[in-house]
């Protein structure tokens, strides 16, 4: 029987309308058929979802998005100011379109492809989809039926990659309310090793859509260091989802850094399983004015000698909401799991707010598991030092504030991604006066 959506939205019509790319693969084109059938039964989440309790849709259903961009060409210079680093391999999408002018993945490291989307669909059919589910209520289903540009990477095995991969997807204004449906597919094959950089941007302060699903395969033994730094407008809309699956001894550790936007949700779930497979799950969020951001994780321990570690932190000012739902699932063959979550929060005024709900399912009783999370303010006493020792009162908070975010940052081993991202970070922080 068909669930009736609280939220309407013409985006199943749009669908219909639409070529995408794949459209003469009879596989990819009954996926997306399949992603239309779930979604116009489901709809978008309402707040009678449990997952989305404490972010509503309603603004987002609210506004009318465009799909036909009107791309501005951006020059290399412009490009190079924009990434985050100079020395990567750098793959570029402007308004949801790919640009090869502007990327750098010609002469590529032995054992590495990194092609668009749309041109790989020969080496991402058997991973396609599988990290993911369409059947819950919510934007997978959307982003499937309607995905038209993307990443592909794959990496052989026993190789590993020097440099890092840099993903700059920009969003130059061009284009009035312009939705993008991107799918990234990430494979790592067994004993390899890589380093990717998801950076959304936004260059102006219109409205824009940005809905992104990435999918991780990591073979055992494989590693993969992937970061994700989301800066775009704060009246847009970003819907993200990170999903990985790890064999045995493979290692993730991923760090998400969200800014921007008017409404941002980011779900981050892997799935252990192989023995001796490792996760480090890390993020930040700071949010001012009436932004909303919502990072839901999910770790599943679904086999014995797991291990995880997660450390969120958020900073929030203004009337800004952030929510923080992480849910670490030790199911019942799970023995000898090790795991550890944490979450803490900065409130900067009278008016922002969190919701924050650490969450541990422990269905074996041979484990290592904590969980914890805290909500506070400056230390008064702190901030009395620093004034005693000469500083102004915002130059005080601004240095507390940059000391709250550190252990996130620290955590990064890479110096020179660390330093891109502590350079963003301080930033969006109260100025010093001069």
């Amino acid at each position: 029987m068909k669930q009736i959506t609280e939220l309407a939205t013409p985006f199943a019509s749009i669908s219909s309308d639409e070529t995408f790319f794949g459209d003469d693969l009879p596989w990819l084109k009954s996926l997306r058929l399949k992603a239309r059938t779930q979604f116009n039964n489901a709809g978008l989440p309402a707040k009678k979802e449990e997952d989305w309790k404490y972010t509503s849709l309603r603004p987002f259903a609210r506004q009318q998005f465009n799909h036909g961009a009107k791309t501005q060409p951006l020059s290399v210079e412009q490009c190079n100011d924009y990434a985050l680093l100079d020395d990567a391999y750098r793959f570029v999408i402007i308004d949801g379109v790919f640009s090869a002018e502007l990327s750098k993945i010609d002469g590529l490291q032995a054992g590495l492809i990194i092609r668009p989307l749309s041109e790989a669909v020969d080496l991402i059919q058997p991973h396609l989809g599988q990290q993911v589910e369409l059947t819950k209520p919510g934007f997978t289903a959307l982003n499937t039926m309607m995905m038209s540009e993307g990443m592909a990477v794959t990496v052989d095995s026993n190789v590993k990659i020097e440099k890092t991969i840099e993903l700059l997807v920009i969003n130059s204004g061009e284009s009035a309310n312009l939705a993008t449906h991107l799918r990234h597919v990430i494979v790592l094959a067994d004993n390899s090793e890589a380093t990717i950089i998801e950076h959304y941007l936004g260059l102006n302060a219109d409205s824009s859509f940005t809905n992104t699903v990435t999918e991780v395969i990591l073979a055992e033994s494989a590693q993969l260091k992937h970061y994700k730094l989301q800066q775009e407008s704060s009246k847009a809309f970003h819907i993200a989802t990170l999903a990985a699956k790890q064999a045995a001894k493979s290692q993730w550790t991923t760090n998400s850094i969200s800014l921007g936007a008017k409404l941002a949700r980011n779900d981050v779930h892997t799935q252990l399983l192989g023995e001796q497979s490792h996760v480090v799950m890390d993020g930040l969020y700071l949010v001012d004015n009436d932004q909303h951001v919502d990072f839901h994780t999910r770790i599943d321990h679904t086999v014995a000698n797991t291990t995880s570690d997660e450390l969120y932190k958020g900073i929030l000012n203004g009337n800004s909401h952030g929510v923080f739902n992480g849910k670490v699932m030790v199911h019942k063959d799970a023995q000898k799991t090790d795991a550890n979550q944490q979450n803490h929060n900065l409130l900067l005024s009278r008016g922002c707010e969190i919701d924050t709900k650490p969450e541990m399912e422990i269905y074996a009783d041979d484990v290592k598991c904590g969980h914890g999370s805290t909500v506070g303010q400056i230390n008064a006493d702190h901030l009395f030092f620093l004034r005693s020792r000469g500083l102004d009162e915002v130059s005080a908070r601004s240095l507390l504030t940059y000391a709250f975010t550190a252990d996130v940052l620290d955590r990064i081993d890479s110096e020179l991604i660390r330093t891109a991202l502590a350079n963003v970070v301080e930033q969006r922080l109260p100025k010093p006066s001069i």
